[in-house]
């Protein structure tokens, strides 16, 4: 929403007041403080309301208030006392004359399109037409109709626009998009981003992960590092659930709280309202929370993925995102642990930690402006310096027990989307189940056992290496003829496969670590 009035321009989601198209110069108090006289323009604002609303947590004089008045006064020049009279003893008023309040989005009047994914059809829509593409990846079951009916949500995605083409479409089973039987895998969702993209003629686009859409944003950067401009996380985070060696989870408890509202009160907006605390005391946004989580998926489909959430361990693989990253969090996040963010932005190499004031999960709400910056930041940096073609992959490595037919290696690496490393057993693939696969279909009665591992892979022109590669070959050798056996850091990544993992006691050394290795089974 752009509030106009005269010859000014007020943008929240861009935290900007523009005079006649340009923009003009705020501290951040004084444009909070007059967009809120701005948006209660009907009524008298007491100066307590404002002390309470605008600065609830810092000490701030009447004093201080009164010489915000005179600032934003002065910002809008000659007739700013005019258009923010003082009413004595009882507070302030903004008079102007609103001419509009509600520029109408460019370019995406909600007719969808749709791309294919394997027999899925997955829903997507773009807005603008910038040459920068921002790819928005939402949290868990957060429909894109939705988010784009509530004017606040609309506005970010508006001022994106201004940025760049933004591209946002439904994960399969939400929102638009086909609904499925089975639980799905990063590795379908992966296909799904790409497929998206590949109908969108995207090449090289700014991702954009808000809550658990960062785990499907830092799994595609990672893998494809040549088709991702830069990362924006908001709210992410590397698990969803509590363990020994990582605090900032979910307790158990807190997860069979949250299946219980699933199973028997789904619909009522309760697992939505908490991404945006600030926004609790308008019944619109309510009802709107209500709306998003009826749009968004049935009660199966949200345990569904849940579950899926429930699984996701990226924290192995933080280290191979090598694109520009920005990490966002609310200080006082109330959905997620405050301490997830920093987490992230320790782990990925290089990346810029911005932390907002605040409860908000989604930054759609409220700290909208840190999107655009941090998308503008991304902008700012010139691209990495290539280091070879380093990517995250899942290798797969055989070795032989006997002899080993190398024409139907070949055949089967293929069949499963995988290459080949020339003049050796080895293989990789960009998705963990395909790889797992390939190996399963290769050790039938072969005298061959396999390794599968998930890491970083080097490719210089014609040569594949990278120590993922001496992973998986250190299990291959510890296996029987027929065997399979998968790293953990792998099976981290397959929830919703119909693949089983076998605990086998052995362990192999990674980055100084021992990782359990799994011998893998399918279910029959």
């Amino acid at each position: 929403m752009t509030i106009v009035f005269d010859e000014f321009e007020l943008d929240p989601a861009r935290r900007e007041l523009r005079v006649e198209g340009k923009p003009q110069p705020l501290q951040p108090q004084v444009f909070d403080l007059l967009l809120y006289l701005v948006e209660n323009h009907e009524r008298v604002v007491p100066k307590q309301e404002l002390l309470e609303t605008l600065w609830p947590d810092t000490i701030v004089t009447e004093s201080s208030i009164q010489r915000g008045v005179s600032l934003a006064r002065s910002a809008l020049g000659e007739r700013g006392p005019a258009l923010i009279q003082t009413f004595p003893r009882q507070g302030y008023r903004f008079v102007g004359k609103i001419r509009t309040e509600k520029k109408q989005s460019r370019g995406l009047g909600w007719q969808p399109r749709y791309a294919q994914s394997g027999d899925v059809h997955i829903a997507y829509a773009t807005l603008g037409d910038g040459e920068t593409d921002i790819v928005v990846v939402h949290g868990w079951i957060m429909p894109m109709r939705a988010m784009f009916q509530h004017p606040k949500t609309r506005a970010v995605k508006e001022a994106l626009s201004t940025v760049g083409r933004v591209i946002e479409f439904d994960k399969r089973g939400t929102g638009l998009s086909d609904r499925v039987k089975e639980l799905p895998s990063h590795e379908q969702r992966m296909d799904d981003l790409r497929v998206v993209l590949d109908a969108c003629g995207s090449k090289n686009a700014i991702l954009f992960g808000a809550s658990e859409g960062g785990a499907l944003a830092m799994l595609y950067a990672a893998t494809y590092p040549e088709r991702v401009r830069g990362l924006v996380l908001c709210g992410a985070f590397a698990r969803m659930t509590k363990t020994v060696d990582y605090p900032y989870g979910y307790a158990p408890q807190e997860m069979e709280k949250l299946k219980g509202y699933i199973r028997g009160a789904w619909g009522r907006g309760a697992s939505l309202r908490a991404i945006a605390p600030s926004e609790l005391s308008d019944p619109d946004f309510v009802d709107w929370a209500a709306f998003a989580e009826q749009e968004g998926a049935s009660p199966g489909s949200a345990l569904d993925l849940l579950e899926m959430n429930i699984r996701i361990d990226l924290r192995a693989l933080l280290p191979t995102i090598r694109v520009p990253t920005v990490v966002l969090q609310a200080a006082d996040d109330k959905m997620i642990h405050p301490a997830s963010g920093p987490y992230l932005a320790e782990h990925i190499p290089n990346a810029r930690y911005v932390e907002a004031p605040g409860d908000d999960h989604y930054f759609f709400f409220h700290n909208q402006h840190e999107i655009v910056d941090a998308v503008r930041w991304i902008l700012s940096q010139d691209p990495p310096a290539p280091e070879g073609d380093r990517f995250l992959s899942t290798v797969l490595v055989a070795h032989p027990h006997g002899e080993m037919d190398d024409d139907a290696w070949v055949t089967e690496v293929q069949r499963f989307r995988g290459h080949a490393v020339r003049g050796k057993l080895q293989a990789y693939f960009d998705g963990p189940i395909r790889a797992i696969r390939c190996g399963v279909a290769l050790a039938k009665g072969a005298p061959v056992s396999f390794g599968v591992h998930t890491g970083e892979v080097v490719r210089r022109g014609a040569t594949v290496g990278g120590a993922a590669f001496g992973v998986a070959e250190a299990m291959a050798a510890t296996a029987p003829a027929g065997e399979v056996r998968a790293s953990h850091v792998l099976v981290d990544l397959v929830p919703g496969s119909d693949l089983q993992f076998k605990d086998t006691g052995d362990s192999v050394p990674i980055q100084g670590r021992e990782i359990a290795m799994l011998s893998v089974q399918v279910k029959s």
